[in-house]
């Protein structure tokens, strides 16, 4: 009942997604296709805040339950407040629809590590519970065939930022996600 009439099924299973995660960025697609099917795909959300949280890890969590979500222990770049993270919004279109959320973090320590955060927009059909899935990726490991076929917006900045970056390209440090398998 969550999905709209045009959503697909991006994903077969948890791996599927762990393996792309530690690769790039999720499409717009593939962010919906999580949101809407956590559970389907073997995935509930996480009850305590992940602390310091590596590159190519995803967490989904329910909003309603964990509030301070954001509180990851990483350092990341603040306003002219110095006090307040500065995280850039954006509404993200899906067949010309718009229908996520997105907040962007960049590190303070580590120019090439950053933070996505998404979540479905409140006029579209919410999974219960209201869960956001936040995205952590140095965009060293970004593996440039990976890139290639992410399509349009990582393709050029994200292939520029691998080749300048030190470190051996397409090796994550991270485990894996840090979504909670259920079964």
């Amino acid at each position: 009942a969550s999905q709209g009439p045009r959503d697909e099924c991006v994903f077969a299973d948890a791996p599927s997604v762990r393996e792309v995660a530690n690769k790039r960025w999720l499409k717009n697609k593939e962010v919906l296709d999580i949101l809407n099917r956590a559970g389907a795909l073997g995935f509930k959300p996480l009850e305590e805040v992940v602390t310091s949280p590596l590159s190519g890890q995803l967490i989904l969590y329910d909003r309603s339950t964990v509030k301070h979500f954001r509180r990851d222990a990483h350092g990341w770049k603040k306003k002219r407040d110095g006090k307040t993270v500065r995280e850039d919004h954006e509404k993200l279109k899906i067949d010309s629809v718009e229908r996520l959320t997105c907040c962007y973090a960049h590190s303070a320590e580590i120019p090439s590590f950053h933070r996505r955060i998404y979540w479905l927009l409140r006029n579209q059909p919410q999974p219960e519970p209201y869960h956001v899935l936040v995205h952590y990726l140095d965009e060293r490991d970004i593996c440039p065939e990976a890139a290639a076929s992410a399509g349009r917006g990582v393709k050029g900045a994200a292939q520029k930022r691998t080749r300048k970056a030190n470190g051996p390209p397409c090796q994550s440090r991270a485990g894996g996600a840090d979504f909670s398998p259920t079964g």
